[in-house]
């Protein structure tokens, strides 16, 4: 090989290495949020039940909502939920601190593989809300529907039975006129 073939080759060889070095540095791993902050929390609760982790979600919930369901039962609910893991693009668009409390806003971006007018994506947006508890940031309000959508302990209507009888009034033997008579009463009466 000459000079020249050897330089394309070396080239391209340093571009391989150059993309791989590049991804593995962006590509940030999994559970490396800063947990110090409401967006690496909500972050963190996000690819947790994305990635079919739900007891690592369920450990950046607040005191209230952990009280509100037993940790079992909101495991096995998000397990039945997240059952296929989500992929989509997650972007933190505010975040708003007021004193101990927090609200961060982000979107989610899904792309679908084309179809007749090719590749197309979709994005929700979603709101999460927070409070320092014990010196950590925990979720009060999570930024998806799970806690709206789980099933609480759920007590059965009470039903009331309402019980209608009625007496038939009483029909004279040899009346000329004969009474028409209902549940309740007589309605109406005939005449000639």
């Amino acid at each position: 090989m000459d000079r020249f073939t050897w330089g394309v080759v070396a080239g391209a060889v340093a571009l391989v290495v150059a993309g791989i070095v590049v991804v593995l540095v962006l590509r940030r791993a999994p559970g490396q949020h800063d947990l110090t902050r409401p967006e690496g929390v909500v972050l963190a609760y996000v690819e947790a039940l994305d990635t079919g982790k739900p007891e690592d979600a369920w450990e950046l919930l607040s005191r209230q909502l952990q009280g509100e369901t037993t940790r079992d039962e909101f495991i096995r609910q998000a397990t039945a939920r997240f059952r296929t893991p989500r992929d989509g693009r997650v972007r933190i668009d505010s975040v708003a601190v007021d004193g101990a409390t927090a609200r961060v806003e982000l979107s989610r971006t899904y792309s679908s593989g084309g179809g007749l007018f090719g590749p197309s994506s979709y994005s929700n947006s979603q709101s999460a809300r927070l409070e320092q508890q014990g010196g950590s940031w925990r979720i009060t309000v999570p930024p998806d529907d799970f806690f709206a959508m789980r099933t609480a302990p759920v007590r059965a209507p009470t039903q009331t039975a309402v019980v209608v009888t009625a007496t038939p009034a009483p029909v004279a033997a040899a009346s000329a006129t004969p009474a028409v008579t209902a549940p309740g009463g007589p309605v109406a009466t005939a005449g000639r």
